[in-house]
């Protein structure tokens, strides 16, 4: 009996411990990914819904996170997709972190009215295949799902993959060396690569190369292994056909296609969060008249810049961004089809950046060496292989030495550095939700005409600070425009005005004002919003 008491008494604490101490001391894998996702779906059935959109070709769920209280569909939403870029381990992090958060306050007032009012849909990681690869036996970093590609075109798949030359479970580098090479030996650290300024009459020495064989024996070397299609590479927008990680043809993938599905149909979306490669929080894109003036738009367009400042001033104000540059978007990348083709303000971040030692010599610059002094003086350990050399098939009569950078640790930060950036992108993401589009009817006054007619004025009115509608999305015809509808009841005639007025956009903090002369006394009642501003109703007696 005492034994089951203990027993009944550990499991309780186990249920009751905080569901974000399940993430261990390192990244989570899918498994551990998974467990924790279902654990807030049991520990909080009433504001999460869990469900898988699809299997990846490796057998991975995509998971859909749905949190908030009430119809979801009918306020505001967030979109926030962790996982576009497989090497980089901080997107699902912040994703699955950011939900755990807010689910852990969700008894807080000021959270549970956000939970009341705004709608977040999570998709913790887009890359699943990719990102198993930092689990692996063999560690390199990937980028392609598991469906089986010919990423060198060469009429076969998978016959030049990664090959570990010196036993550590890394994929790093070679360097060969070789009087025709490019490269040469950091003058201030020879562990670092730099290449050769022939304009100030150097002279390279090395061949530098990804660890591998060329078995193929086509001059490259570990361009065609086990990873396939990349899902950053996928996209409708600027899709970069014939290019290495593409695809046969655009949204070809199930996790593409499934996340474009179910969000061309969330039309309660009204930003798309996806930490990643892009990054336009550290530093908003620029205005270019040039790239939106065209028939096919390249560039954000003016208003929306504008808010894309706003945004990075939040951003800023939440994360330490002093080290960080802007970084626009890549040919099939999801942060540009959110905006372009999906027509919503889409925001992209890395999320951490190596901090800036500052005593680089200037002529040299290298992201590497940076890297190394920042890693040496945080004694951080395991983050650099040391050359060591190899006898290498490819190369007979040749001195090899395979080292470098481990794989992951120049674009994925120390998980004991995780805790305290998720503070700051989870006060970003919540900020940016209380300022959703909000649609109101107000000042609304009725006046007798005589004769039964009735003059009804109201100003239809965007509380919020976000546009009820993105100047892309007045161009994007997928994306739902505010409406105003009046509804008549029995024996009620619309003799002065419209029954159903589409606007194009309302600005945050603006109104604009309607009439209508109705004849015929009774009730009416006027609507005014749209799926991502919200919707307000109000009954009418005249």
């Amino acid at each position: 009996m005492k034994k089951q008491t203990m027993l009944i008494v550990l499991l309780f604490v186990i249920v009751c411990l905080p569901v974000k101490s399940m993430a261990g001391n390192d990244y989570s894998d899918h498994r551990q990914l998974t467990d924790r996702l279902e654990a807030l779906a049991v520990a909080h059935p009433s504001l999460v819904s869990l469900e898988s959109l699809t299997s990846t070709v490796g057998g991975k769920e995509i998971w859909l996170l749905s949190v908030g209280s009430g119809e979801l569909t009918k306020r505001p939403a967030v979109a926030i997709v962790g996982g576009v870029s497989g090497d980089r381990l901080l997107g699902t992090e912040l994703a699955v972190s950011f939900a755990e958060r807010l689910l852990d306050e969700s008894g807080r007032e000021e959270i549970q009215q956000l939970l009341d009012s705004v709608t977040f849909y999570i998709f913790p990681d887009m890359s699943p295949d990719a990102r198993a690869q930092y689990f692996a036996p063999l560690r390199y970093e990937r980028h392609g799902n598991a469906n089986p590609s010919d990423l060198d075109r060469d009429g076969r798949t998978g016959e030049d993959p990664y090959n570990d030359l010196n036993g550590d479970g890394l994929i790093t580098m070679m360097r060969v060396e070789d009087p025709t090479g490019e490269w040469m030996k950091h003058p201030e650290d020879e562990r670092v690569m730099v290449k050769a300024r022939t304009e100030k009459g150097e002279r390279g020495s090395y061949r530098v190369l990804s660890e591998g064989i060329d078995e193929d024996q086509d001059g490259q070397w570990n361009e065609d292994g086990e990873e396939g299609v990349f899902f950053n590479r996928n996209f409708t927008y600027d899709y970069p056909e014939f290019t290495r990680g593409a695809g046969e043809h655009a949204v070809s993938e199930n996790e593409t296609r499934a996340i474009a599905d179910f969000l061309f149909d969330a039309k309660n979306v009204f930003v798309v969060i996806s930490p990643g490669e892009a990054d336009n929080l550290s530093h908003p894109l620029p205005y270019d008249s040039r790239q939106t003036s065209g028939r096919i738009i390249s560039g954000w367009l003016e208003e929306d810049v504008k808010i894309n400042q706003t945004v990075s001033n939040i951003y800023r104000s939440h994360v330490d961004v002093a080290f960080a540059e802007r970084v626009d978007g890549s040919p099939g990348d999801f942060f540009q089809w959110a905006y372009f083709h999906y027509g919503r303000f889409s925001f992209s971040t890395p999320g951490w950046w190596i901090p800036d030692m500052g005593d680089n010599d200037s002529s040299y610059e290298s992201k590497e060496l940076n890297f190394l002094r920042w890693a040496e003086s945080e004694q951080i350990a395991d983050v650099f292989v040391p050359w060591e050399e190899i006898d290498h098939p490819d190369f007979p009569r040749k001195k090899v030495e395979v080292g470098g950078i481990a794989p992951f640790v120049m674009k994925t930060p120390p998980h004991h550095l995780v805790d305290s950036l998720i503070e700051g992108h989870y006060h970003f993401i919540t900020e940016i939700a209380r300022l959703r589009p909000r649609m109101d009817i107000i000042n609304l006054t009725k006046e007798e005409l005589g004769r039964n007619l009735y003059r009804i004025t109201a100003d239809i009115a965007n509380l919020g600070s976000f546009p009820a509608t993105s100047q892309i999305g007045q161009r994007v015809r997928w994306v739902q425009k505010p409406v105003v509808r009046v509804e008549l009841g029995d024996g009620q005639k619309m003799m002065s005005g419209k029954s159903i007025d589409i606007i194009q956009s309302l600005e945050g903090h603006s109104s604009l004002e309607r009439s209508w002369v109705v004849q015929g006394g009774g009730i009416l009642i006027l609507r005014a919003g749209s799926e991502c501003a919200g919707f307000r109703e109000i009954e009418i007696t005249l």
